[in-house]
């Protein structure tokens, strides 16, 4: 018996070892994952400016002079009605004029030059004289029968764009940062406690300051930055103690990379839980040796289906959490049959941040839940419901007939959501904004038919929320607006 023990007792120690070094490949996995996600995310958004801008140059070109009083009241218009900073029309030598009435010339700058050559263009950073924030212009050509006529600009905050997903995912503790390839700051965001970052400098320079574990080092990141390769790196050496991860993937954009920085701690707080059990279960086998078989057998039974259970399903929901919901509906998307229909749903809550601030992340998660079980009674046992984070849920319809029992669905959903009320927020309810992408149309993928629905969600938020747009329709108008 004391053989035994010991044998356990060794095998719990090397379980434990393994168990964390799971969690931490497990955390950096995830990390790597996000980045990859938010580069792929911000260049939709991107895309989705090029597009606008593209229709309103369409629209400028249909008059004979270019910078008549209609087409600078299209800016003025325009400007009030996208995402977008600033609107900007500029001629061919360079004078430019501005939806709020400003006017100077750019022929210096290289994104006219680009644009005036028929492309579209996307300038360096430029540091606002208002604000300080640091935006990029966008600008595609205006063309009148084939030939140049001038150039389309708008200006966007791109380090705000940087930090959405982030925020959703780790509650906004960490940063991120877009450098070029050689490491300049282009924008960052986010609170970074151990140093604060300013535009152009150079992030190597700082990191090199630290001590990099697990056989990386500096130099690999440099080398990964050069080529256009993702990756990630633990370091140490911080006042506070800790270690950050910094985790970093190519933009695809003016040879940019994005990352993102965040404390070893956070990444791992979803796996803070299995370390706490493996702590109680060595506290109890010291205690408790006499009945250590009988322990063992249970509680290793109950461990496993706990971890199981945990492993699929999103603790606060109870829908499918992130990792399985792809998993999943990447498998159902590969075994369906010829001829089959599927509809992906992607979904957030509608001002989820302000139910936050005003009534407190508890009533927060109150509501998460509650939509949760709403999702789960809504959808058949064989639909794919899962949480990906934040207040964003996805939804794969299996086997759907058509793109009318789609539209129903879709507004079924929205009906039953503003059914909801809670107390805790004072009798108010929730609205929610949907973007749907049909597969194999849109795509046959799970990551193809993310990015469609959620060009679809963006196309729902930009005309006021509350609604939901099939991907390639115009938005669908709910009741009760």
């Amino acid at each position: 018996m004391s053989v035994f023990i010991l044998a356990v007792g060794i095998g719990l120690i090397f379980f434990y070892v393994a168990a964390q070094k799971t969690i931490d490949s497990s955390s950096q996995e995830r990390m790597k994952t996000n980045v990859a996600r938010q580069s792929e995310h911000l260049r939709t958004i991107l895309n989705i400016h090029y597009l606008y801008l593209e229709g309103i140059a369409e629209k400028i070109a249909e008059s004979n002079e270019l910078m008549n009083e209609e087409n600078k009241e299209v800016l003025t218009v325009f400007q009030k009605n996208t995402s977008l900073d600033r609107l900007a029309l500029i001629d061919p030598e360079g004078n430019a004029y501005y939806d709020n009435g400003v006017e100077k010339n750019v022929s210096h700058r290289r994104y006219f030059k680009e644009g005036i050559s028929g492309n579209r263009t996307l300038s360096d950073p430029l540091e606002s004289s208002v604000d300080q924030e640091t935006r990029v212009v966008l600008g595609v050509p205006v063309f009148h029968e084939d030939e140049v006529i001038g150039i389309l600009c708008g200006s966007c905050n791109v380090g705000e764009l940087s930090q959405m997903l982030f925020d959703d995912l780790f509650s906004g503790n960490g940063y991120s940062l877009i450098v070029t390839k050689e490491g300049k700051i282009v924008a960052h965001t986010g609170e970074p406690v151990d140093h604060k970052f300013s535009y152009g400098e150079d992030i190597f320079t700082f990191y090199n300051s630290k001590t990099t574990r697990e056989g990386h080092s500096i130099s690999e990141v440099k080398q990964n930055f050069a080529m256009g390769e993702d990756g990630l790196v633990r370091l140490s050496g911080y006042a506070d103690g800790s270690d950050r991860y910094l985790a970093y993937a190519p933009l695809g954009i003016n040879d940019w990379m994005i990352c993102y920085v965040a404390s070893v701690t956070v990444a791992q707080q979803s796996y803070a839980f299995v370390e706490k059990y493996e702590m109680v279960f060595l506290g109890c086998f010291g205690i408790l040796v006499c009945l250590l078989i009988l322990y063992i057998i249970r509680k290793n039974r109950q461990k496993t289906e706990a971890i199981l259970h945990s492993a699929q399903t999103d603790e606060l929901t109870q829908v499918y959490s992130r990792k399985y919901a792809e998993q999943f509906a990447e498998n159902a998307l590969e075994e369906a049959k010829d001829g089959s229909i599927h509809a992906f749903f992607i979904m957030d809550i509608d001002k989820f941040k302000e139910v936050n601030d005003v009534y407190g992340h508890a009533v927060g998660d109150v509501v998460l839940r509650t939509f949760g079980v709403l999702l789960g009674r809504r959808f058949r046992g064989d639909d794919i419901v899962g949480r990906i984070g934040g207040d964003e849920f996805i939804i794969l319809m299996r086997n759907v007939t058509t793109k009318e029992a789609v539209r129903t669905k879709a507004e079924q959903l929205m009906a039953e959501t503003k059914k909801l009320v809670f107390d805790e927020m004072d009798g108010k309810g929730i609205t929610i904004s949907v973007g749907i992408a049909l597969a194999p149309e849109h795509g046959k993928t799970y990551m193809n038919l993310y990015r469609s629905a959620d060009q679809a969600l963006y196309e729902t938020k930009r005309n006021g929320r509350n609604g939901f747009t099939i991907y390639g329709e115009n938005r669908d108008i709910t009741e009760n607006r």
